[in-house]
């Protein structure tokens, strides 16, 4: 590992590997300064939920640390080795996988064609295992376009788990889904981290999100702090009096 991101002890002190650190991030479009000291870790096996207020700029982090956006200082750190200006098409080759919010599935293909495309570029996955997992069976046939959110959202996250990420971003993993199909992809995520993958979500679901989640980085007023685990980051005054409030769940 480069310097800047040294390995990463888990809270029962065991040492794990850091797959992608971003330090020192930060991002302005024209004079709205959205990022100035941004910081995150992910290690393998461990994930992250990235939360704070809307705008505060967590979408933002999540698309600098895959590649999408240039940022306007800091460094992102992937599979140790460091970039200072980092791409999509370079970090997706290392094994980066990156979810929007929405828009990931081509509208006129069948969930059995998006398959077909990850497996070929990508290599055989457990694509059986996967759509068992995800429920996906009856939908193996639908076009992307007739599905619902949560449909969408699974057949995503299932795209996601057969490409065998070493790292999966996902923005936005539970907005405007059921609770059944949070549980579903909880679960997935759960399953690829596991298998070594490191995992970063963001959302305002926190009461979903809590229980999948080993840490958490607080991202508010152009910098992150990293609360630790969900424990105590539900203990934390100044993340539950500006974030929490009425979320707050002991």
């Amino acid at each position: 590992l480069t310097r800047g991101c040294p390995a990463y002890r888990d809270f029962t002190d065991t040492p794990r590997c850091v797959i992608l650190c971003a330090d020192s991030i930060s991002k302005s479009f024209g004079d709205s300064r959205i990022l100035s000291s941004a910081r995150l870790t992910a290690s393998a096996g461990e994930i992250v939920g990235v939360l704070g207020r809307m705008g505060m700029g967590k979408s933002t982090f999540l698309k600098v640390c895959a590649g999408i956006l240039q940022p306007d200082s800091g460094w992102v750190e992937f599979a140790g080795r460091q970039y200072q200006h980092p791409h999509m098409s370079a970090l997706a080759r290392r094994g980066m996988f990156y979810l929007a919010e929405s828009g990931n599935l081509a509208t006129g293909l069948t969930v059995r064609q998006h398959f077909d495309i990850i497996e070929k570029r990508f290599g055989l996955g457990d694509r059986s295992g996967v759509i068992e997992l995800l429920q996906l069976e009856s939908l193996i046939d639908a076009r992307a376009e007739t599905l619902s959110g949560g449909e969408a959202r699974r057949v995503e996250t299932a795209m996601a788990m057969v490409r065998r990420p070493v790292c999966l971003l996902a923005d936005e993993a539970f907005r405007g889904i059921d609770p059944i199909v949070c549980e579903l992809l909880g679960t997935a995520f759960r399953h690829l981290a596991r298998q070594g993958c490191a995992i970063v979500l963001t959302g305002h679901e926190v009461n979903a999100l809590r229980p999948y989640l080993d840490s958490v980085v607080w991202v508010t007023s152009g910098t992150t702090y990293s609360l630790g685990d969900t424990s105590a980051a539900w203990k934390n005054e100044g993340f539950v009096r500006e974030y929490l409030g009425g979320a707050r769940k002991s």
